[in-house]
């Protein structure tokens, strides 16, 4: 099992820090290279990911919650059975990773 910082989590600007707003356990930024001179709002791109990044322990509930309803789906005749397996596959691979 992989030990991380247990949700929920929430950002404040680029930071990502827990519910309990203790220490931040990291941040988001947006690279100021020559290659994205139209991209020159780099604190609203570092502040969207963070906020992105924040929602990473509810998206990881959400897939366990949805995974037993793809995987009736799979059974069912009236989804093509290829569909609900190849996306049963990718949850649980994902899952794999991540718990």
């Amino acid at each position: 099992m992989k030990i991380t910082t247990p949700g929920p989590w929430h950002s404040q600007g680029r930071y990502i820090v827990p519910a309990d707003n203790g220490p931040s356990i990291g941040s988001a930024v947006a690279l100021k290279a020559p290659s994205l001179k139209k991209q020159p709002d780099f604190d609203n791109i570092a502040n969207a990911n963070a906020q992105l990044m924040a929602e990473a322990p509810y998206m990881l509930e959400l897939l366990h919650r949805c995974l037993p309803f793809i995987e009736d789906a799979n059974e069912d005749p009236c989804y093509k059975p290829d569909r609900a397996g190849a996306l049963q596959n990718q949850i649980i691979a994902l899952l794999n990773k991540l718990d």
